[in-house]
């Protein structure tokens, strides 16, 4: 699933909600449901020349997850929602977009952008560098999209 390097795997969480703000300005807190085999939460930025360039591609490979026990949250980094909306309206996505306003919880987790958190019952793993298609396809797969990975 990881690109470059190792997983990193974070302890000490203590399962607590990752607390995020809708497109629309309301609190959101994100964890891993009860039923729910992952959760992942992908972080970006527009001006990410590699999150440009994956998103469509994590979308498309995202349309696996239908019906699985699987969340995906797409988590743009310190970007006003004005930004936002003109970015995925050049891009075409219509995945729902979360909003860390100050970057906080992207900060406890990685340093650069993409960066992709994957929480599952046996804990909490983040990792960085953007995805082509067929990478989110077995990322995801792995998680149990698709029917790629026993459920």
């Amino acid at each position: 699933m990881l690109l470059a390097g190792a997983p990193l795997w974070l302890a000490g969480e203590g399962g607590r909600p990752l607390s995020f703000v809708s497109f629309e300005g309301e609190p959101v807190e994100l964890a891993l449901a009860p039923g729910e085999r992952a959760l992942l939460v992908h972080f970006w930025a527009s001006w990410c020349p590699e999150c440009a360039e994956e998103l469509p591609a994590l979308e498309r490979a995202a349309r696996a997850c239908e019906g699985a026990p699987v969340r995906l949250a797409i988590v743009n980094v310190a970007e006003s929602p004005e930004v936002i909306a003109r970015f995925r309206e050049s891009l075409g996505l219509t995945l729902p977009v979360l909003r860390d306003p100050d970057g906080r919880v992207w900060r406890r987790f990685a340093r650069g952008l993409p960066a992709n958190l994957t929480w599952t019952r046996e804990g909490r793993r983040a990792d960085q560098g953007p995805r082509d298609e067929a990478a989110w396809q077995r990322a995801l797969g792995e998680l149990g999209c698709g029917g790629s990975a026993a459920r």
